[in-house]
């Protein structure tokens, strides 16, 4: 009977700390070092977490910052070396940390112009997938093969602990943005596959995988108004078993986020995958922070929430919760 009760009662601490932990609530990410005035996203972490990459945006381009931890502070960004000429974003680290690839509207070798598209309906800054091999102590990124870069409008990449490459482009028959996964063979990605559940009836973007693919955290419009190609406010889904055509496909409900409007972008997880970083113009409504702070302008900036995959399997107040490619 003693261990009976026991038993119910390690029970109950466990569900009611999973309970707490599904209702924490996001916040900002480094305000003011990190996310700053100007749109910031995309963080992606090196060296065990002690440095990190990101996307700084302003309103005519983009480039790749780095910022080292200090104790418990980042140190002020600096541009990354091989950026800051060209429409530089979104880079993504390997697991191992041997290489990173990231998407840039610079020419390709040999040529001189930069890249375009024509995507949402208008022409648009292009963009394809170029890669870094830190392990061979070069900076000089080089663009991946066409299996990938097919087109000018190729963007966000991830990396699975395999080498697989998780990205988005634009469907050429529906105009909207599709999920893709490359298999790896020696970065060649001769085989490249579209995710079963990105049909192209949404716009889906910005997938980050789990180092063993068993989930893909991204955003969508799908739930929003569709019309056209050109989104509706996106925002946080979570596929379970992506490559499968049975995935299953979860909103994820940001506690206390009432605004729909606004879209939820960018996500990326921490080296040990229990925090999620995403990028959101919510404004941010932290106790004591000052809405006139210098850094604080309605700019994109940083979030960061703790994560464990299998609580956004459910949402709450939902039934059914979620749904096969929801």
């Amino acid at each position: 009977m003693t261990l009976l009760i026991m038993t119910t009662m390690v029970v109950a601490h466990a569900a009611a700390e999973t309970s707490n932990r599904s209702r924490a609530s996001a916040h900002i990410f480094g305000p003011g070092v990190i996310s700053g005035p100007d749109g910031d996203m995309a963080p992606s972490f090196a060296s065990g977490g002690s440095r990190l990459y990101f996307t700084r945006s302003y309103p005519d381009t983009s480039a790749i910052m780095i910022s080292d931890k200090k104790g418990a502070s980042w140190s002020t960004p600096v541009v990354a070396a091989f950026s800051g000429h060209w429409r530089d974003l979104e880079l993504a680290i390997a697991p191992s940390g041997a290489y990173a690839i990231f998407a840039s509207n610079r020419p390709h070798p040999g040529q001189t112009d930069s890249l375009h598209a024509t995507y949402f309906g208008q022409p648009q800054s292009g963009g394809n997938l170029w890669k870094i091999d830190f392990e061979s102590g070069s900076s000089v990124p080089y663009p991946l093969p066409p299996s990938v870069n097919d087109g000018n409008s190729v963007w966000t990449p991830s990396i699975s602990g395999n080498n697989n490459l998780y990205f988005m482009k634009t469907d050429s028959v529906s105009g909207r943005f599709r999920l893709h996964v490359a298999n790896d063979d020696g970065g060649k990605y001769r085989h490249v596959d579209t995710l079963p559940f990105s049909t192209g009836a949404f716009n889906d973007v910005d997938p980050s995988i789990d180092t063993n693919e068993k989930f893909l955290v991204f955003s969508s419009d799908r739930g929003a108004s569709v019309s056209g190609s050109k989104p509706g406010p996106e925002r946080l889904f979570i596929a379970f078993n992506p490559r499968s055509p049975d995935a299953l496909v979860c909103a994820m409900e940001i506690p206390g986020w009432t605004n729909k409007t606004e879209s939820q972008i960018e996500s990326r997880f921490s080296p040990d995958e229990r925090t999620l970083y995403f990028s959101s113009r919510h404004p941010d409504n932290a106790a004591g922070r000052s809405a006139k702070a210098t850094w604080n302008q309605g700019s994109i900036n940083i979030w960061m929430i703790p994560f464990q995959p299998d609580l956004w399997r459910t949402v709450e107040g939902a039934s059914p919760a979620c749904r096969a490619h929801a």
